[in-house]
């Protein structure tokens, strides 16, 4: 904003604060006219009218400036309700607990769908953790010195049976067997051959022949079925001996594990497993408790979608804290005013629905992105505000003062002083011994200067004024006062033209003067103050 469109707003806040003074000025100003022209022409000429003022002294004092905007007041925090951690046990809506408006607590509960379904999974899910929690301490735990001692136990005994199966007893006898048996053979056989001979010769019966015969296909018999035992018995021994050391294998490794301990791989798995049934049972538990719907903070509830025996979709309920002190506003800067505002500033707010109390709060946020309508570039800048005695509404639109800061013990001059000539902010400073003569009615040359204004167009007039253009650098506004850095010193006397109060009009050289009945602004007199 710049200074001119600062003092045109100033000036219009101070037009209002002056209209009791300005009714009481035309006022008198009627009785001057009922009373003829003659007191006019004779006291007020155009000089004099023109040279009709206030003066106030230059002076330090303190100011602060403020940013004024307009915003809209919302909840600090909003929440959006609905089952959507359910799904699995999605179900219809078995209860609803509140209605729109109830205030409500921190973990009260809202609304409930039926549970059936995910207490059952929630059973499985438990009963999973259990068994993996079991197979997990199994694995970790180790051996007592009676089972080592079983252990070991079990070792001598599978080695024994290792070196006996190696012994193959069975084998040797089946050996023994097959000799046996070919004994008898060979034996069956030569008893065989002789009685063939004696048969043949008549020396002996045919049943003596017979029994050779039969005796010696026996002794054949027996002899096949001892070598058949015999590879047998060969064949098991192998197998027996090495069975036997694997099962003394087997022992010494059991033994070995039971002396080093759980075994790293196994506790490492087991673990694994246990991690997994607990995320389970978590989700499982998740599901469970979102059948049930609790409010996640302080609030009031603001919709209810849905009702009982329906399917719940999103935004169920819908609940914020606008029933709290915490609340926020919303304003709109304007861009020239945006690069005065900071986080943490101290803010004031005024509303219609309370015209006579004050709301304050703080800076909490200025939004990066600039917002453009119809020409006006803006920004948004989010505002806590205390909510005493919960009065305020959201929606409610409220005046806001962003509190820029206070400079101290600074050259202040009446926001009215204020004046623009050539394109310049300045104020119009009393010349010397003005006051005196403005005091003493001193009327010397007004014919002259009458006729020489009349002459230059009004130019000789403004020449002669009792008051100069200093040309001056500001600092912070008011709708008062106004901060001078530059151009003026403590105790110098400055000049408010009687017209600036009654209207923001501009004259021909860019003075910003007042729009006024000739003649009547301030009777024509000289109102000193700040002496």
């Amino acid at each position: 904003m710049t200074h001119k469109e600062k003092k045109r707003e100033l000036f219009s806040r101070a037009g209002s604060n002056k209209r009791r003074w300005i009714v009481g000025a035309l006022a008198v100003g009627v009785v001057i006219v009922s009373g003829g022209i003659f007191s006019y022409q004779s006291f007020f000429t155009p000089q004099t009218a023109q040279a009709a003022f206030q003066v106030e002294t230059v002076k330090r004092g303190d100011i602060s400036e403020v940013v004024q905007a307009s915003g809209t007041v919302q909840a600090s925090k909003r929440s959006s309700l609905s089952f959507s951690d359910a799904e699995e046990a999605k179900d219809a809506i078995s209860t609803i607990q509140v209605g729109v408006g109830d205030a409500v607590k921190a973990g009260q509960v809202l609304a409930t769908m039926d549970d059936s379904v995910a207490r059952i999974q929630v059973t499985n899910a438990e009963a999973n953790l259990l068994s993996a929690q079991a197979r997990l301490e199994e694995a970790q735990k180790r051996k007592s010195p009676a089972e080592i001692t079983s252990l070991q136990a079990a070792v001598n005994q599978t080695k024994n049976e290792w070196e006996l199966a190696k012994q193959n007893i069975d084998g040797k006898k089946a050996a023994n067997d097959v000799e046996k048996a070919k004994a008898s053979l060979a034996s069956a056989q030569k008893t065989y051959t002789s009685q063939q001979v004696l048969f043949a010769a008549g020396a002996i019966a045919k049943s003596e022949f017979d029994s050779a015969q039969a005796s010696l296909d026996q002794a054949q018999r027996d002899y096949n079925t001892a070598m058949l035992t015999a590879r047998q018995t060969t064949g098991q021994a192998g197998v027996k001996v090495e069975q036997a050391l694997a099962a003394y294998q087997t022992a010494q490794e059991a033994l070995q594990e039971a002396n080093e301990g759980p075994d790293a791989a196994t506790v490492l798995s087991a673990k694994a497993a246990v991690e997994q049934a607990k995320a389970g049972l978590q989700q499982a538990q998740k599901a469970w408790r979102a059948v049930t719907l609790k409010a996640p903070m302080d609030g009031v509830v603001v919709q209810v979608n849905g009702n009982v025996g329906e399917i719940p979709g999103n935004d169920f309920i819908i609940m914020d804290n606008s029933n709290s002190g915490d609340l926020e506003v919303v304003a709109q800067i304007s861009q020239s005013d945006i690069g005065k505002v900071q986080e943490g500033l101290p803010v004031t707010f005024t509303t219609s629905s309370y015209a006579d109390e004050t709301f304050r709060g703080k800076v909490k946020l200025i939004y990066p992105e600039a917002k453009t309508d119809a020409g006006v570039t803006t920004y948004d800048v989010l505002l806590s505000v205390a909510n005493q005695d919960n009065k305020l509404k959201i929606g409610m639109t409220m005046n806001v003062a962003i509190e820029r800061g206070t400079h101290k013990n600074v050259l202040v001059v009446p926001a009215q002083a204020l004046q623009t000539q050539n394109n310049k902010d300045g104020v119009y400073v009393l010349r010397d011994a003005t006051a005196q003569q403005a005091e003493e009615g001193a009327e010397e040359n007004q014919v002259e200067a009458k006729q020489a204004n009349n002459r230059s167009g009004g130019k000789a007039g403004r020449a002669n004024m009792p008051y100069r253009f200093v040309p001056i650098k500001m600092g912070y506004f008011t709708a008062d006062q106004v901060e001078v850095t530059e151009g003026l010193t403590e105790g110098e006397r400055v000049v408010i033209l009687v017209n600036t109060q009654t209207s923001s009009g501009t004259n021909q050289n860019g003075n910003r003067m007042g729009g006024g009945m000739p003649g009547f602004g301030g009777m024509g007199g000289v109102q000193i103050r700040g002496r």
